[in-house]
């Protein structure tokens, strides 16, 4: 069964379309698919994105803890400041990607609510004598989106003065309407965007503040059909869709903005620096740019280079940017330059394509 958002059948007064996106059921369209995706470009669109769960890791050796087990540089984290990470297996495959916020006495870990258990269990079994709690919250907070170019303004405006995001990851405490309010600047397409994280019983009354005074400022609801497409022009993958734990981390592309390659050692680090260095991954993770026609491949739908299967489709939109279909997938070695000529197949018929990097739209 698709799991539903901690917001489900209470988005709006009015009917709302819902779709199963991976195993979440989403409000996939409010109204106008053009609009809300014109929302996410020119304006500011709110979007309901209780598919992460929060754990709380406390105590005195938290951040040794968390900077020997994760790819980024946790340590030069400030208070105040944040990133992104990801956990990976011994062998460099992915446990999950991750965006760290650093408190004073805490530290955040967000990540998809499907692998929030599995993140905890994972980090629990590598503690010895370390002073470390860790806390899955999964369905205890929840997290509501502003995402647009304008969105840290607009969250400046709406929290006030004191939401001061200048940079991606950073993230300060608001109190509205009696709410207390979590602000972390995080992008989910290429424009900007601020996460609003509260506790759960608090998501409903933010919302529908957030809708109502952020209205004449030109906040709107902005379904998930709409984000899918931006955030796939942007070339972003998801987990679960996109990738999972079979993936190494240099296959998904996230090492360039979710590892560093001057900290010490973590899991998989040895053979991120060895694919790095002196080799290449046998399958990475590309963009594809239909060329004809305007029939939208699907996921699970082969790739073929002359004859030959070179990748398969794991996510796809119609762009309304390029004004055609555009896809994710992964392409073996030799097929994933970019400029690379293939072929979908998506049931009898051949769709031309090529292979492009990400993003696939260049940011405005």
């Amino acid at each position: 069964m698709p799991i539903p958002l901690l917001l489900h059948g209470k988005h709006a007064e009015r009917p709302v379309h819902y779709e199963t996106v991976g195993p979440w059921i989403v409000p996939w369209r409010f109204q106008s698919f053009e609009e809300e995706y014109q929302t996410l470009r020119t304006g500011v669109g709110l979007l309901d994105y209780s598919t992460q769960a929060l754990i709380h890791v406390s105590g005195p050796d938290r951040i040794d803890f968390l900077h020997r087990l994760l790819t980024n540089d946790i340590a030069a984290l400030p208070p105040g400041g944040g990133c992104q990470a990801a956990l990976l297996s011994a062998n460099a495959a992915l446990i999950s990607d991750l965006l760290v916020v650093a408190h004073e006495d805490a530290h955040w870990l967000l990540c998809d609510a499907t692998r929030a258990s599995v993140v905890t269990e994972t980090l629990t079994r590598s503690l010895f004598r370390e002073q470390v709690s860790l806390v899955n919250q999964e369905r205890r907070h929840a997290v509501v989106a502003l995402q647009g170019h304008r969105a840290p303004a607009v969250a400046q405006e709406l929290f006030g003065q004191a939401v001061e995001l200048p940079e991606a990851g950073d993230h300060c405490a608001a109190m509205v309407n009696g709410m207390a309010v979590e602000c972390v600047r995080h992008r989910l397409t290429d424009e900007d965007g601020v996460l609003c994280i509260v506790p759960a019983e608090l998501m409903e009354p933010l919302w529908r503040w957030l809708r109502d005074r952020g209205g004449p400022m030109g906040l709107r609801p902005v379904g998930w059909e709409a984000l899918n497409t931006a955030r796939l022009e942007a070339g972003l993958p998801w987990f679960g869709i996109d990738m999972d734990q079979t993936n190494l981390l240099p296959e998904t592309g996230l090492e360039a903005v979710a590892a560093c390659g001057t900290k010490g050692c973590y899991p998989g680090q040895e053979i991120v620096a060895r694919l790095e260095t002196y080799g290449s991954v046998n399958k990475k993770l590309m963009g594809l740019r239909v060329e004809e026609g305007t029939s939208v491949p699907e996921a699970g739908d082969r790739i073929v280079r002359d004859e030959a299967d070179v990748g398969w489709v794991t996510s796809a939109c119609y762009s309304l940017a390029l004004k055609r279909p555009i896809a994710l997938g992964y392409l073996k070695r030799g097929a994933y330059e970019a400029g690379t000529a293939v072929a979908i197949l998506r049931g009898t018929a051949r769709l031309p394509a090529t292979v492009v990097t990400r993003p696939l739209v260049p940011p405005s």
